[in-house]
Parts: C-alpha cells; structure tokens; sequence
C-alpha cells in the first residue's frame, strides 16, 4: 500500500514502486490516493485530478493497482481507518504500508498510530542522498522488526513542490513526471500561478 497526495505522482514515486516489487515477496503495489491529508499544506490540485493522474501513469503495469476509496469517501484520510477497510474487504491478503523513511518517522503523530504499528506489516525505504533510518530508530519509533523489510533504493530526488513551483513558472517537467502525467496537468490548467489550492475532493 502506497499512500500519498500524489500532487503531481512523478517518476521518483514509481521509481520507489518498481524497486519495492522487484526486491520484495509482494506480488502487487497498490497506490492509495488520499482526499485530505491530515499531517501536510491540503494538495493543490483538486482529488480526482490527481487520482485521474495516477490512474494515467499505472496504467498498463501488471503489478500496479488504483485505491480510490478515500477520494470517492471524502473528508480526512487517515491511514489507520483506509487499512480497517481494506482489511475487512480483502481478509486474505497480506498487506504491508511502503513508507519513505521521513514519512515512517513521522508515524508518532498518526492518527491510531499504535493500532498501525501493532497489527500492520511495513517496507521502509531509504532513499539515496536521505538521512538512512536504520532498525535502532525505527525501534525506539515503535515499529517491530519482525515485521518490517527495510530497503535501500536509488530514486530521482523529485518533489511534487519543485514540480508544482516549475509548473507555475512555465518551465519543462517533462523529465520528471510520465508522459500522460504531465499532458493532464496541461490539459487541466493545474499548478498553475493563481490556481486554487484544494483541501477536498473537487
């Protein structure tokens, strides 16, 4: 489970998704598109916006899924909550969070944390040029080792802010986002100086 705004998904995040299905027993990744972030600014582009993005650039790739659930949902998307779904709408799967190592230190200020780091398996990615989490942190984090596969993964250093600030300004992304990524972000008018910023689903 992949969760994110996804404002814009860029070549970094499926960098992260292909090398976590290579190097990992799991036999899928499935990108969860969250509504309203509830620890972050709200995404400037509105939710089906960005799920219409994600869809374009997962498309065609046997190992990629969609969750639209929280966009369709509405309100706040806290992880714990999505997961409770999942886990009563697929009780024989197996899942397991993907966080980048800032987003799992992070995971004190969650929303249910405990019940998350109690029940839930995690694959915990260090990024080349991050700081490395390493097992005595993610310990003193309250994550079981026994349930947690830490990778080491090369990935572009991309963010969705220097996508956005590159958007406003009128320069080239097209080395930073899929192709249909970034034909809908010009189709769509979003990041553009002056565009609204969304904290709901449209």
């Amino acid at each position: 489970m992949f969760g994110g705004t996804f404002d814009p998904l860029h070549v970094g995040h499926l960098a992260i998704a292909d090398q976590v299905l290579q190097r990992t027993a799991y036999e899928a990744l499935w990108f969860v598109v969250t509504n309203v972030p509830p620890l972050r600014d709200p995404a400037a582009a509105p939710a089906d916006a960005r799920l219409q993005m994600v869809r374009a650039a997962t498309a065609g790739h046997a190992g990629f899924s969609v969750v639209e659930t929280e966009v369709h949902r509405g309100g706040v998307s806290y992880t714990a909550d999505t997961m409770d779904r999942l886990h009563d709408e697929h009780p024989a799967v197996e899942f397991a969070l993907l966080l980048g190592a800032d987003v799992a230190r992070s995971i004190p200020r969650w929303h249910r944390a405990a019940d998350l780091l109690d029940r839930e398996r995690f694959v915990i990615v260090n990024r080349t040029g991050h700081a490395t989490l390493d097992d005595a942190e993610l310990t003193r984090l309250g994550y079981a080792l026994s349930r947690v596969t830490r990778l080491e993964v090369e990935s572009p250093d991309i963010s969705g802010s220097e996508i956005r600030r590159l958007v406003a300004a009128g320069e080239d992304i097209s080395a930073m986002v899929p192709a249909a990524v970034a034909d809908i972000i010009h189709r769509r008018g979003l990041y553009r100086a002056g565009a609204p910023v969304h904290n709901a689903s449209g």
